[in-house]
C-alpha cells in the first residue's frame, strides 16, 4: 500500500516592538554649551539586518533489492536587504530648546514554497525512483530611519514606529507508486520561517552633551528540511 505522509512543522519567533523615550532637556547645563552657543548632540544610529537561506534534501533506501534513484533538485533563493536613513540636524544653539524626531519603518517578507514529487516503479526486476524537489524562497528587508533635530519652543522627541512583516508558505507532496509494486513513501518536511522586527529608540543627558539612540533589527529567515524514505523491502510484489 503506497503511504503518503507529511509532516508540516513550523517554528516562529515573537515579534517584539521597544519603544523607550524620555523627553530631553536640551539647555540644562549652561556651562556646557558650545562654540555656538547650543547644547552638542550625537546621534547613534544602529542598523542590523541578516538574511538566512539554508536547505537540506535526503534521500534514504530501504532493501536489498536492486535499485536506482534519480534525484531531481532545484532550489531557488533570493535575499535582498534596503537599508535607508535621513538624518536632518538644525539646531543653531537657540535657547528656546531643541524638537526631536525618529520616525523608523520595517519591512519584512518571506515567501517559502517547497514541491516534492516522488515516483516509484519498475523495470526489468529494478526499482526505480524518481524523485524531484523544488524550493523557491524569497526575502526581502527594508528599512528606513528618519532622525530630525529643529530649535524649537520646548525641548521634546518625538517618535513613530512603523513595522509590517508578511510571511508565505506553500508546501506540495506528490507520491504516485506504479506497476503494482507495495512500496512504502515517507516524505517529512520540516520548514522554519522566521521574521523578526524590533526597534530601539532612546534619548540620554550628561555633562559632555545629550544623545539620541536608535537600534533597528531585522531577521527573516526560510529554512526547509525535507527527508525522504522508500521502503522497497525483499516483500515487495514485483
Amino acid at each position: 500500500m503506497a503511504r503518503d505522509e507529511h509532516n508540516k512543522k513550523e517554528a516562529t519567533v515573537d515579534r517584539g516592538n521597544v519603544d523607550k523615550t524620555e523627553e530631553i532637556d536640551f539647555t540644562q547645563y549652561d556651562d556646557d554649551l558650545d562654540g555656538d552657543g547650543g547644547r552638542s548632540l550625537d546621534i547613534n544610529l544602529d542598523q542590523d539586518s541578516r538574511l538566512e537561506n539554508d536547505d537540506a534534501i535526503g534521500v534514504k533506501v530501504i532493501g536489498s533489492r536492486p535499485v536506482k534513484v534519480e534525484l531531481d533538485t532545484e532550489i531557488d533563493q533570493n535575499g535582498e536587504i534596503d537599508q535607508d536613513e535621513d538624518v536632518d540636524v538644525d539646531a543653531g544653539g537657540g535657547s528656546g530648546g531643541r524638537e526631536a524626531s525618529v520616525r523608523t519603518q520595517q519591512r519584512l517578507e518571506v515567501d517559502q514554497r517547497i514541491d516534492v514529487d516522488v515516483e516509484v516503479s519498475e523495470r526489468d526486476g529494478v526499482v526505480f525512483i524518481e524523485v524531484g524537489v523544488d524550493i523557491e524562497e524569497d526575502i526581502e528587508i527594508e528599512s528606513d530611519a528618519d532622525i530630525n533635530v529643529r530649535d524649537g519652543d520646548r525641548n521634546s522627541l518625538e517618535t513613530d514606529i512603523d513595522q509590517d512583516d508578511e510571511i508565505d508558505q506553500n508546501i506540495d507532496v506528490d507520491v504516485e507508486i506504479r506497476d503494482g509494486l507495495d512500496a512504502s513513501v515517507d516524505v517529512d518536511i520540516v520548514p522554519l520561517v522566521q521574521a523578526l522586527a524590533r526597534a530601539a529608540i532612546a534619548s540620554a543627558q550628561g555633562k559632555d552633551g545629550d544623545s539620541i539612540d536608535v537600534r533597528l533589527d531585522e531577521l527573516a529567515a526560510a529554512l526547509g528540511d525535507v527527508q525522504i524514505v522508500v521502503d522497497v523491502s525483499d516483500d515487495l510484489d514485483l
